[in-house]
């Protein structure tokens, strides 16, 4: 085998290594804990060597850095990219319509996505103890992707996107998305559905973007008067 086609081999063999380390991680650490889980696991879990997370990663702590990094990337591409790279114009409707599609998006890859599971655990497990990793997903993903929503709300609603309402309601959109994901055996045992599949995912994507109207339209400037 000639050198070059020697070393992607061995390029493709580390990263398919990296990845399966990383999601292993992901879904002991929001299963377990951090803490709790062992790199021994981790390795056994991903079919690794255990001395490939020191080399990959340094250390535990390094992924679970790289862990963070993988979910702010996920994130980032499922809502990010369509909260923060779309513009409404100043069309109150349009903001409205963004955010429609950024919770609807998040919300189809919560319920659909087999790793979406060890994602929200993992996320779960971060924000519940605050350091480095919490940091670095509130920065990267958290507040400006909050921000931004605020931002459009403001817009549909004529408020101030810094007013508390606005910035608890936004609150109330997301919740709403962990719940169902978190939720996922409670809501499907209530609603005597056999999965959650496609039929469901629209059923619950109805009602969550009907609150998110309400809300809109509850809380528009002169509402009520």
């Amino acid at each position: 085998m000639a050198r070059g086609a020697w070393n992607r081999d061995s390029s493709r063999a580390g990263e398919e290594t990296r990845s399966q380390l990383i999601h292993a991680a992901l879904a002991l650490f929001g299963a377990k804990g951090f803490d709790a889980t062992s790199t021994r696991e981790i390795a056994s879990a991903a079919n690794a060597n255990i001395a490939s997370i020191a080399y990959h990663f340094g250390g535990k702590e390094g992924l679970r850095a790289a862990c963070a990094d993988h979910v702010a990337e996920q994130l980032g591409r499922i809502i990010g990219d369509v909260v923060l790279k779309s513009d409404p114009g100043g069309d109150p409707d349009k903001a409205l319509k963004i955010i429609e599609n950024a919770i609807s998006s998040a919300l189809g890859f919560l319920l659909s996505q087999p790793q979406a599971r060890d994602i929200a655990s993992f996320v779960m497990s971060e924000i519940n103890r605050p350091g480095a990793v919490f940091e670095a997903l509130y920065t990267e993903v958290f507040e400006p992707v909050h921000t931004k929503i605020c931002e459009f709300l403001g817009l549909a609603t004529g408020r101030d996107p810094k007013d508390e309402v606005i910035r608890l309601g936004v609150f109330t959109f997301i919740g709403q998305l962990l719940y169902f994901r978190i939720g996922h055996f409670i809501v499907a045992r209530r609603m005597e559905w056999e999965t959650i599949g496609p039929a469901e995912i629209e059923a619950i994507r109805s009602v969550v973007l009907s609150n998110i109207r309400a809300f809109v339209a509850a809380n528009k400037t002169g509402a009520g008067s």
